[in-house]
């Protein structure tokens, strides 16, 4: 899965790939052109790029769950224990422009961070 919203990282997504792999790009560009080595490792090693779009889900998809069900299990997905293993710290949305160069840099060794949205948070 690529998330950056950079050529960069797209391409250095397909370099990382397996024969065979699948890139899930998420990002979104806009109107930007994006340039990708499409000539080079990219058909001798069978590779796929495939979109996600975030806004609905693929009309294939969207016979198998109604929208109740995917929240349903998106929320006991977010229960789940085997999660915590993963947030190895949390700061409050207010902490944000202190704490986001510091995990930029490694100064806060991160996993996944999250964000917790505190009342005094809400209308920032």
């Amino acid at each position: 899965m690529h998330a950056s919203a950079t050529e960069a990282g797209l391409a250095r997504s397909l370099e990382l790939l397996r024969p065979e792999g699948t890139v899930l790009e998420l990002s979104w560009y806009g109107d930007r052109t994006v340039t990708l080595p499409l000539g080079e490792a990219f058909h001798s090693r069978r590779l796929t790029l495939r979109s996600s779009q975030v806004g609905t889900v693929s009309p294939a998809r969207a016979t198998t769950r109604t929208y109740a069900d995917r929240l349903a299990l998106a929320l006991d997905l977010l229960a789940d224990p085997a999660l915590d293993a993963l947030v190895t710290g949390e700061s409050a949305f207010g902490e944000l422009p202190d704490v986001l160069p510091r995990l930029a840099s490694g100064g806060i060794p991160a996993l996944c961070h999250r964000i917790r949205y505190d009342g005094a948070d809400a209308g920032a």
